[in-house]
């Protein structure tokens, strides 16, 4: 097998892939992934950011052809995904994964929801457009290793936008060669840089790459060409994006439509919401006060231990801002420790220039170690009695190994979607989503979810 066939045989593997193909595991992780999303678009679609969005698409003055979830309005395919991808990652309470580098449903079910919308599809279509496109996601992510992450790419807005556009692609039935042709409209469009996480511009990554999805699926169906060979081109997706470590191309293709890597790695779905790098901090710092009953005031030092990657996605060390904080191990820990848990409303800027937990910010110390597998950490406090307390954890709860309960997520999702829908809005979408492979029509779940409570 060579490697110059990669994306002809991506686009076989979206266009021949049956149903039946795909395991039940799949569909089960891809369905919660999509809940919890969809309540994810409903909270941040009452933030600031959710309200430049709207005012934006209100301005444009689109055909009203999609929902803007929660937003009370209709606009255009494209920016309907523009918006309900920003909206998502809005809070940076979706999901993740690491296989994608990134958030995956945040790109892929935004784009899924306006094709849907526009052709009148099925939920079993969503189901299997959303499996697909993950996978090619995953595949591209495992390809270019954590050094395209660690050279500053976003892998939300990267690995994304291509899956996104191939789950698009599968939805619209288009042919092997407007597959290719979609697939390389959309690689023309991957962007993201890492600097403006802990501002409004990332969560701007996942709309952009829900955007350019959807269009290019769209101008591919219509006859728009581009290179057909984009991912594996001298100057294609891969040699342009890659790192130090690109993995062996033929790889991609090894058991590509037996393998899903969505049972395999799985989806985390947050239970806090901020940075899914602070998480085991945030749990470590819960466990330790508890067991030991901290005072914050006895409190000399606290070091916290990652490996350089996670370091460099908790880039904030000194957060002046709500939104910088979801991005500061200093913070989250500080918070942990102060209130025993981390919610909502502690990422506006009142609560990160609270007194105590400055205090305890500058009490705080990072260092690497490259020993630490990913997502891991180890937090050390020493009191000022000379007392040390120290605990290491691999993973936080909503992993593939500790995943959060069906109760748990919806309970997730009637918090999320109460900012924006009415409780018998938010009930009926609940029981739609939960049985989201019976919606014979996916426009009269966004018929449900566009409205905004009064």
């Amino acid at each position: 097998m060579t490697i110059s066939n990669i994306t002809q045989k991506f686009a076989e593997f979206i266009i021949k892939t049956r149903s039946d193909d795909i395991p039940e595991k799949a569909i089960k992780t891809a369905k919660d992934a999509m809940l919890d999303c969809l309540g994810c678009m409903c909270l941040g679609v009452a933030q600031p950011i959710g309200k430049i969005m709207l005012e934006y698409v209100k301005d444009v003055g689109a055909k009203a052809t999609c929902a803007v979830v929660g937003g009370g309005v209709k606009t255009s395919p494209a920016l309907a995904a523009l918006v309900n991808g920003t909206t998502a990652h809005a809070e940076d309470y979706d999901d993740v994964s690491l296989a994608v580098l990134g958030h995956p449903t945040a790109p892929l079910f935004p784009a899924l929801l306006s094709i849907c919308e526009l052709r009148r599809l099925s939920g079993r279509r969503l189901l299997d457009a959303y499996v697909i496109g993950f996978e090619i996601a995953a595949r591209l992510g495992l390809a270019l290793g954590v050094s395209h992450y660690n050279r500053g790419w976003h892998g939300t807005a990267t690995t994304g936008t291509i899956g996104a556009a191939a789950a698009c692609s599968r939805l619209l039935g288009l042919s092997e060669e407007k597959t290719r042709m979609a697939l390389a409209i959309a690689a023309s469009q991957t962007a993201g840089l890492r600097q403006n996480f802990g501002t409004m511009t990332k969560p701007f990554h996942a709309g952009h790459a829900a955007q350019g999805a959807v269009t290019a699926a769209l101008l591919a169906e219509k006859g728009f060409t581009a290179d057909p060979n984009i991912i594996e081109a001298p100057l294609g997706f891969l040699n342009v994006y890659k790192g130090e470590d690109l993995q062996p191309l033929e790889a991609m293709l090894d058991r590509l439509g037996q393998h899903f890597e969505i049972t395999w790695s799985g989806i985390a779905i947050k239970p806090y919401p901020c940075c899914g790098e602070t998480h085991t901090g945030i749990e470590i710092a819960t466990e330790l006060l508890k067991e030991h009953k901290l005072s914050p005031k006895d409190i000399k030092s606290i070091e916290c231990a990652f490996n350089e990657t996670m370091n460099s996605v908790m880039l904030h060390h000194n957060p002046q801002t709500g939104l910088e904080g979801k991005f500061s191990s200093e913070y989250c820990v500080a918070r942990a420790l102060l209130d025993g848990a981390v919610k909502l409303d502690d990422f506006v800027d009142s609560r990160v220039k609270q007194p105590e937990v400055r205090e305890l910010i500058n009490k705080t110390k990072v260092r690497v170690d490259n020993s630490l597998p990913m997502m891991a950490a180890q937090i050390t406090i020493e009191l000022n009695d000379g007392r040390l307390f120290s605990k290491r954890q691999d993973t936080a709860r909503g992993w593939a190994d500790n995943p959060l309960k069906p109760e748990e997520l919806a309970a997730k999702y009637r918090d999320c979607a109460g900012w924006a829908l009415a409780t018998k809005d938010i009930e009926k979408s609940l029981e739609m989503m939960v049985n989201l492979e019976k919606v014979d029509d996916m426009a009269k779940l966004a018929q449900v979810v566009v409205r905004r409570e009064k």
